[in-house]
């Protein structure tokens, strides 16, 4: 979230009022004074609206971890996911065989590619991690993106 964004729309919606009253220096002093003394209250607004959003995400997202952190002087949500079962190589049993469309084939690989992961080791990785999710949510029904 940009704060200064906010402040500077907010500075230029009191500065475009200002033209109703055409170019008194005192109408024009008291608005300046105005925006002074607002500016930490829709500082204060922006960083609880960050906070309503984290809730909001994290109502959605119950098995993730959503915080709003300030960076660089502006509200962040940051989203992990959390650590969950990990398999070593022993583990693996079973094999399985996709069809996939070349386009998402390219996906995973570019996926697996950015965190460093083989194509099998990032597609276990995800896979439980929905899967674990589903079965602890207790819900049956399960909605997901994937984001590229």
């Amino acid at each position: 979230m940009d704060i200064e964004a906010a402040v500077a729309s907010v500075e230029a919606s009191l500065t475009n009022q200002l033209v109703l009253a055409g170019n008194d220096p005192e109408i024009a002093a008291l608005a300046s004074a105005v925006i002074s003394a607002l500016e930490p209250a829709i500082r204060q607004v922006a960083m609880e609206l960050g906070q309503q959003a984290a809730t909001e995400v994290s109502a959605q997202l119950p098995d993730y971890e959503v915080s709003v952190v300030i960076q660089d002087g502006d509200p962040t949500i940051q989203i992990r996911q959390p650590e969950g079962v990990s398999f070593s190589a022993g583990d693996y049993e079973a094999r399985l065989t996709l069809r996939l469309p070349d386009t998402l084939k390219e996906i995973i690989e570019s996926q697996a590619g950015e965190s460093g992961d083989s194509v099998n080791a990032w597609v276990v990785k995800n896979l439980s991690s929905k899967a674990f999710r589903k079965t602890s949510s207790g819900s049956g029904r399960m909605r997901t993106r994937i984001e590229t």
